[in-house]
């Protein structure tokens, strides 16, 4: 089935502008395909509805791992979706999983989706955002949210790309009530039409999460010259620090003033915190103890993981290793579908 759509080869063709125009036609087509080709699977393939996109993700995790029995709600989750039975369906997701949802609903646009094709250890992903593509200063205004209690703010890139003054609002709160931004750079492709505003972005961020093609990209943007990837964490460290006096001292305040940057490398080679004046830790792969099933989220797994960490104020070491462990179990499941409680190896 993944040989037979050429996802890759159509979305290539799309540039950011010409989604919202192209995305019925591109979809009907698409859509009569997978149909054909489900029709085509065996009888013991299966399909899954979840509830994904990045930053969600992640928010449902750290809630799991803060407190799996929904007594205590930890994360709020602030995004749009339609009038449809997908929004009705994902908000009951979403909300089962112990996350206050805060959905600017759109009426006139649908539900966002994607499909996850998964083979093994490769996966092939095609969506449609959707009303996920709209959120704006007066959604923010409508959502209610009171920052009084909160201690980080987590971004995504993607929403970045279409909410930026949103974006920089988020900013200016927590500027004021001192509370961490985190960014997760989430993908390479957005820095084609949205490099100005991601290396801003990048200014304003305590803790910056991306993989090692994202952090390429973003040293590109930021005409950083390397050598070897794993140079470009103490890199962008040192750049930020030309403008912050960050602090060399590890304590409960590491990561306040910035200058935090977490890369992953997969499963071939370390993942890479950098903080301070270059301080740094590496945490080796973590081999999961079943089958990989499901990769799509492991780097929003890896973010839950080390926000966390944050939450309890570990040191960085243990913040990343915790986050490799989140990360290690969860590509054993399909979908990002949590099991109803914490394993216990994950609770010590």
């Amino acid at each position: 089935m993944v040989e037979e759509v050429p996802l890759r080869k159509s979305i290539a063709k799309l540039d950011v502008p010409a989604v919202v125009a192209f995305v019925h036609i591109f979809y009907t087509n698409i859509y009569l395909v997978f149909i054909y080709l489900v029709l085509k699977l065996e009888y013991e393939s299966q399909h899954r509805f979840s509830a994904g996109g990045s930053a969600q993700n992640s928010m449902r995790i750290l809630q799991w791992l803060c407190d799996e029995t929904l007594q205590n709600r930890y994360t709020i989750y602030c995004g749009g979706i339609g009038y449809d039975s997908g929004g009705k369906m994902l908000e009951i997701l979403v909300k089962s999983a112990g996350v206050d949802v805060r959905y600017a609903v759109h009426p006139t646009l649908s539900t966002g989706h994607c499909i996850a094709l998964t083979n093994e250890l490769t996966r092939s992903l095609v969506a449609n955002i959707g009303a996920a593509g709209v959120y704006t200063l007066d959604d923010l205004k409508k959502s209610n949210l009171s920052l009084d209690t909160i201690k980080i703010i987590y971004i995504e890139g993607f929403f970045l790309t279409h909410s930026f003054p949103t974006v920089k609002a988020l900013v200016k709160q927590a500027e004021e009530r001192d509370i961490i931004i985190a960014f997760n750079l989430n993908g390479t492709y957005i820095f084609n039409d949205h490099h100005v505003a991601i290396c801003e972005m990048i200014g304003y961020a305590n803790i910056v999460f991306g993989n090692a093609r994202e952090m390429e990209a973003l040293a590109q943007s930021l005409n950083v010259a390397y050598e070897d990837v794993t140079d470009i964490p103490f890199l962008l460290n040192s750049l930020k620090r030309i403008t912050v006096n960050i602090s060399n001292t590890v304590n409960a305040n590491w990561l306040r003033h910035g200058g935090v940057f977490v890369m992953s490398q997969g499963d071939s080679a370390p993942a890479i915190t950098v903080w301070g004046r270059s301080q740094s830790v590496q945490v080796q792969p973590i081999k999961p103890k079943g089958p990989v099933v499901d990769t799509t989220g492991a780097g929003d797994s890896l973010v839950a993981g080390f926000l966390a960490g944050v939450l309890a104020r570990w040191k960085p070491k243990h913040c990343l290793e915790y986050g490799c462990k989140v990360a290690s179990f969860m590509v054993t499941r399909l979908g990002v579908m949590l099991p109803d409680n914490v394993p216990p190896d994950l609770l010590e």
